[in-house]
């Protein structure tokens, strides 16, 4: 093993003479790129990449030099303002190919360190794709279904935690191997069919766990729906507002015109106003009688799905603590009703006297969870 090593150390040294001029032509290139990028990480990133060149020079691999030479380049430009950019569709094909290219010269690398030289070209040519992928379709208007919304924002808040990094981090090893691979995930969940191994599934939990005050991965995509059931549930409610009002300027007609009636006779076309407005305002009184019973039976399914919230991220032995276990009872119950009835529009009426009186307690024990949860998704969101 001594013989080797030596004769390895060796060759090392006869390339290392043939190429040191190429990696001292590089190696300004890349640090000049990376001085004017306005995150304190890039001014520790030009030595460590010029290591990086060097152990790929010393495995003797020109092709993959080349192509990482090219790939940190773009990487360093691109960097000072990778928040704004999006790509067309011919810079996405050169962003998938920069994507394999990386991850070749990744391979190829023997070490973390020489591994890290790189990382944070993977991970802003990474975060660019998963942006432009999340434009695109949000453009597109080509969500295929609920689970597909989902994804789509677990893996917006997956972009916003790298995007953290990238702004917060003080040296450049602190952009690591979870960064690049948060930003992989989220790229795959944005597929119709996405594929995520268990091992994948269970590393995404734990970085979860770590990044998002210890809350496990369902929650995480959970919580996403009830936020989608609140919004819907302002929407039904403005809606019924702005129908009030106008039932309202509808029945001050009606008064006006029959308080008239009483002191002399209408013409004949405020007869037949008189006539089409007493048949409006029976028609609309019943229309906001049953929006009012829908808004009723969504709020409490938005209030009902944060306990049922609150089991997937607690203990039974927290539940215990806060004198709640009673809740633990009747938790599938509860979950099986809410996604039949906001997911998949089954009515409340078709619900038992049961099951409605159990998806309503569940509503009034966790009303206030619900709207400080939601309060502080929307705080998340604008931060």
């Amino acid at each position: 093993m001594a013989d080797e090593a030596e004769n390895f150390v060796g060759r090392v040294k006869e390339v290392w003479a043939t190429v040191k001029p190429h990696v001292v032509r590089i190696a300004p290139m890349v640090s000049n790129a990376l001085k004017v990028i306005p995150h304190p990480w890039a001014q520790t990133a030009a030595v460590v990449i010029e290591k990086g060149l060097q152990a790929l020079l010393a495995l003797e691999n020109s092709p993959i030099l080349k192509k990482a030479e090219q790939a940190i380049l773009w990487a360093a430009k691109t960097a000072r303002h990778f928040r704004e950019k999006f790509l067309t569709p011919d810079e996405t094909k050169e962003a998938e190919q920069r994507q394999e290219d990386l991850q070749e010269t990744m391979d190829a690398m023997q070490t973390e360190e020489q591994r890290q030289s790189i990382r944070f070209a993977v991970v802003i040519n990474d975060y660019i794709l998963v942006q432009t992928r999340i434009q695109s379709i949000l453009e597109k208007d080509n969500l295929t279904d609920f689970n597909h919304y989902l994804r789509l924002r677990a893996t917006q808040k997956l972009l916003k935690a790298a995007e953290k990094t990238l702004n917060t981090a003080q040296n450049i090893n602190e952009i690591t191997a979870d960064d690049s691979f948060l930003l992989r995930v989220g790229s795959d969940l944005l597929a119709e069919n996405p594929q995520l191994s268990d091992a994948d599934a269970e590393r995404l939990d734990q970085l979860i766990r770590r990044r998002f005050n210890g809350k496990s991965l369902i929650p995480f995509v959970f919580e996403e729906m009830i936020c989608a059931w609140e919004t819907k549930y302002q929407n039904m409610e403005a809606k019924w507002k702005m129908q009030n009002k106008h039932l309202a300027s509808l029945q001050d007609d009606l008064m006006s015109l029959e308080t008239k009636l009483e002191i002399e006779p209408l013409s004949s076309d405020e007869e037949q106003s008189l006539i089409e407005l007493r048949q409006d305002v029976i028609t609309e009184s019943y229309q906001l009688k049953q929006k009012g019973k829908e808004n009723r039976a969504m709020k409490s399914y938005v209030h009902a799905a944060e306990g049922f919230l609150q089991v997937l991220e607690k203990s039974e032995e927290q539940f215990e603590e806060e004198g709640r276990d009673y809740i633990l009872d009747d938790v599938a119950t509860v979950g099986r009703l809410l996604i039949d009835c906001a997911q998949n529009g089954k009515q409340w009426d078709e619900l038992s006297v049961d099951e409605q009186s159990l998806i309503t307690d569940y509503a009034n024990i966790f009303a206030a969870d619900s709207k400080q949860r939601n309060q502080d998704l929307i705080e998340a969101e604008v931060a």
